[in-house]
């Protein structure tokens, strides 16, 4: 059976709820898949494709999970890669969140050039202002984000729908 490591990192949990969802749409089509928190104790050579993701902050990913990426990315070995990041800047600005996720997936491919992508996106995130660091809070009051959970969870189990084709297990 196909095995899928749906690897993420998450501050609140919110990207855990999602990678959750994904993991239940992948068996439900067949698939082996678990989810776990990325870290250096995984390991890549027991999984036959990979879902990665994390929530972007300030156009970056946490940093674990572009660590798991770019230092597993040559023992993934070709196998098919998608990558997913949370955030809430487009829930404002739709091109600036766009545009926030397009060039960090360009950074982490650069840094990490073997890995396969197949498939990566973007999906809008779970916004708590208790949950900002008081500097954060500062920023927030220029450019506030709406709070609240902006996650569209037809548009999750779509995309993890489609990773079934992607990774060409059909």
């Amino acid at each position: 059976m196909t095995r899928v490591l749906v690897a993420y990192a998450t501050r609140f949990g919110s990207t855990r709820e999602i990678a959750a969802a994904i993991v239940h749409e992948l068996n439900s089509a067949g698939l082996d898949a678990q989810a776990a928190e990325a870290s250096s104790a995984l390991s890549p050579d027991e999984y036959d494709a990979f879902v990665i993701g994390s929530p972007l902050y300030g156009g970056k990913w946490m940093g674990i999970a572009g660590m798991f990426a770019a230092i597993t990315s040559d023992r993934i070995d070709g196998k098919p890669v998608a990558l997913f990041s949370i955030g809430t800047l487009r829930v404002v600005n739709e091109e600036a969140g766009n545009t926030e996720h397009r060039e960090f997936m360009a950074s982490l491919i650069e840094v990490a050039p073997n890995l396969n992508v197949v498939s990566d996106v973007l999906f809008n995130g779970y916004f708590e202002r208790a949950n900002l660091p008081w500097y954060l809070r500062i920023v927030d009051r220029f450019a506030p984000t709406p709070q609240g959970d902006h996650r569209d969870w037809s548009v999750i189990q779509s995309w993890a729908k489609s990773l079934v084709s992607e990774f060409n297990f059909e």
